[in-house]
């Protein structure tokens, strides 16, 4: 099958042309294409004596990820080879990438022999190393190689980042893709940059859009398919709800304010660093309904958030102890379920036949354990009224449960907690006080929960149930928390006997909602870019 190579050249005239005719020396390559990146020299005029198919002239310099997609725009072929313009004539030695990467779903990438004495600290390489373990858990060889064997077909699904991300941002996507990577040992040679302030500045761009990438993607704001006004809108209106937050906490108290600008301020400092905890140390990943292996206990930030922060809300110490029971002990239920998790029991049912059987699983632990956090939060609140104790605790437990059923598709437990949430602050405006840390935190995990790059896992949707139910708590009569009691019984059972998603699809109020935040995910799935 024929190939399009396709050569991005930066002021490289003294070795794209041996770049060129080792291109040409493959046999499966028909077409070679350099693009002429805003260069300074006379790169074009070397490229077109070597003999070169197709010359791309660009008046200004787009870095890497440009001068690829420009190069992508006018290739003939459906098989495309990336080659750097710095291989000269070792750059025959790729053959080898073509024999790896025959369909959409593969990519191969060429590794170069390890050489004594780096050219730079390692930072750039490191960054890219951490970026790509955090957000696909493969631990590549060669994080940064530009030498990549890949269809056209792949490029369009997963997108060119800009600059110098490019490499990393394709490892990552095309792993949430599905697609099989192969990394391949060739003797290739390329000019080193060295350690000169050139060589610096060189390597420290390239630290730069990694970063950039990392920052984006690992967020859930935006990556390379994703288009700028989308990216822009997600940032913007994930900003602007933080914002709403802290205002609506600021206007019932100083305290609550600050408490909830605190907890925004943590959640985007913490949520990095708790994926690679969580992804990476604990090893918590799953397949989501999209076939991708994305890091599925991302909510464990919500207990290291707003536990600290609780002791310092403004609210009725009853009420923060029984706002720390329900965080620790639904987040620690929900973190043992994540971990060893997993078997063949489904639904409510399914663990307590177990349990009747004599047979414990972390779904029956976590719903009698969920239950004991609810009583002992019900009696903090509901001291000298053991009744009232019960029926608090059953709120809490069941509205813990429900948001973990809603957590099987991108966003809805945390739009469940979200409703809720706003339901019970315009019913007890004072709520947000409690409320507020664990919201900012909410807001942070939205856009890659939505994006389906993250899942909350039960250690999330855990204490965002526990968290909502205990807010209905405060804010409810009794008469209205029994009628909730009731209400979530019978969703219960009708979730038992029937699928939630199709409840959910039949219904068109609610589908819209299930669907909101949510239907760019159509554009990433495989085949419709």
């Amino acid at each position: 099958m024929s190939v399009s190579a396709i050569i991005p050249a930066f002021d490289a005239a003294d070795t794209v042309g041996a770049t060129v005719c080792g291109a040409q020396s493959i046999p499966d390559v028909a077409q070679v294409i350099v693009v002429d990146d805003g260069s300074s020299d006379d790169t074009r005029n070397a490229a077109a004596v070597a003999g070169a198919d197709e010359i791309v002239r660009l008046r200004t310099n787009r870095g890497k990820g440009g001068a690829l997609a420009a190069g992508v725009e006018v290739a003939g072929y459906s098989r495309l080879l990336f080659l750097d313009a710095d291989l000269g004539a070792s750059a025959s030695h790729a053959s080898d990438l073509l024999k790896g990467a025959p369909d959409f779903d593969q990519m191969s990438i060429a590794v170069f022999p390890s050489r004594a004495g780096g050219g730079g600290l390692g930072l750039a390489m490191g960054l890219a190393r951490f970026t790509i373990r955090l957000l696909s858990g493969l631990q590549p060889a060669a994080p940064m190689s530009g030498q990549r064997a890949l269809s056209r077909e792949l490029v369009k699904h997963v997108g060119l980042a800009p600059r110098f991300g490019v490499e990393v941002a394709l490892t990552v996507e095309a792993a949430l893709a599905g697609a099989t990577i192969q990394e391949i040992p060739l003797p290739l040679e390329h000019a080193r940059t060295g350690r000169s302030l050139t060589g610096f500045v060189h390597r420290g761009r390239q630290f730069l859009d990694i970063l950039r990438y990392l920052l984006l993607a690992g967020y859930g704001i935006g990556w390379p398919a994703l288009s700028g006004r989308l990216t822009a809108a997600r940032g913007l209106g994930a900003l602007a709800a933080l914002v709403l937050i802290v205002t609506l906490a600021g206007r019932y108290a100083p305290a609550a304010g600050a408490s909830a600008a605190a907890g925004a301020v943590m959640a985007v400092a913490l949520w990095l660093p708790c994926l690679w905890c969580t992804t990476v140390s604990l090893g918590l990943r799953r397949t989501n309904f999209l076939g991708r292996s994305i890091p599925s206990a991302a909510g464990a930030m919500f207990m290291l958030m707003a536990i600290p922060l609780l002791f310092y809300a403004p609210v009725d110490p009853a009420r923060r102890t029984a706002a720390v029971i329900v965080l620790l002990s639904f987040a620690l239920l929900g973190l043992a379920d994540d971990i060893f998790g997993g078997g063949p029991e489904r639904g409510l049912r399914g663990h307590l036949r177990s349990l009747a059987r004599r047979r414990i699983t972390t779904g029956s632990l976590k719903a009698l354990g969920g239950l004991a956090a609810g009583l002992a939060a019900g009696y903090m609140v509901e001291s000298g009224s053991p009744s009232l104790a019960v029926l608090d605790g059953l709120l809490i437990a069941l509205t813990a449960n429900f948001v973990n059923l809603l957590d099987v598709r991108p966003g809805r437990a945390l739009k469940g907690f979200f409703v809720v949430s706003l339901l019970v602050i315009f019913l007890a405006p004072e709520a947000i006080s409690l409320l507020g840390p664990v919201l900012a935190a909410a807001v942070v995990c939205a856009p890659s929960d939505l994006s389906a790059r993250t899942m909350l896992g039960d250690v999330g949707a855990n204490v965002l149930g526990g968290m909502a139910g205990l807010a209905l708590v405060l804010c409810l009569m009794p008469a209205d928390r029994l009628a909730a009691v009731l209400l979530l019984l019978a969703v219960h059972v009708l979730c038992e006997r029937y699928s939630l998603t199709d409840i959910i699809s039949r219904n068109r109020a609610l589908d819209w909602m299930d669907r909101l935040g949510t239907r760019h995910l159509g554009l990433l799935v495989r085949g419709k870019s």
